[in-house]
């Protein structure tokens, strides 16, 4: 009977460790810390993600990623045991930006809710705009953003592609000759690129009418 009884038990406690570690999971926990939350623009952001492991089981980051090529990361560690945290370090470049700019970095884990989707906001100042180059997103680490995805399209697609990450609504005061000028030439002021030499004649028209009827 003795034996009986310990074998039961033996079952029981096996069962229940087996239970508990199918509740067992890695939780990640992000704290965000920016070191200045205002520059000039064309300055570099530079700030960190504190990436904390609060479950209990192994968490691993599969990848990061930005809505923008100007975010660059750095992380030392991938994996992370219960309690470990880990700086996510990244520098965002502020070329061609001005005011309120909002960059989401996406982090990819084993955390059941991966996605985890942190939003950094800082704001580029105009002072020094003289100086600022706003055709930088022009190069290859800002073009495949600013650039690239508007090949072959016109209108309001033309628009999503290469405006709208700047310019999320299409409303603008200049219209006619001045609206063409701008999207051409570009305006500093408004730290606006000039399209002339990335864009076709028919794509700015294309841009022109899309605004003006927005």
């Amino acid at each position: 009977m003795i034996h009986f009884y310990k074998f039961h038990l033996t079952i029981f406690i096996f069962l229940f460790i087996n239970q508990l570690s199918l509740f067992a999971e890695p939780v990640l926990e992000v704290e965000p810390l920016i070191e200045k939350k205002s520059v000039l623009s064309g300055q570099e952001i530079k700030g960190k993600l504190i990436l904390k492991n609060k479950g209990d089981e192994l968490l691993k980051i599969h990848g990061v990623s930005s809505t923008c090529g100007c975010t660059t990361f750095r992380l030392k560690e991938r994996k992370l045991n219960q309690g470990d945290e880990v700086d996510l370090e990244f520098v965002v470049d502020t070329r061609g930006k001005l005011g309120m700019v909002e960059k989401t970095i996406t982090i990819h884990s084993n955390d059941l809710d991966s996605p985890w989707e942190e939003v950094v906001v800082f704001h580029a100042l105009p002072s020094g705009m003289e100086g600022a180059d706003t055709q930088a997103i022009f190069t290859p680490a800002c073009s495949s953003c600013h650039i690239d995805g508007g090949i072959n399209k016109k209108h309001k697609e033309l628009y999503g592609a290469v405006c709208a990450m700047c310019h999320p609504t299409a409303k603008f005061n200049s219209r006619g000759v001045v609206l063409r000028d701008m999207i051409t030439k570009g305006q500093k002021l408004i730290a606006m690129p000039g399209f002339g030499e990335h864009l076709s004649s028919d794509q700015i028209e294309s841009l022109i009418n899309f605004i003006e009827y927005e």
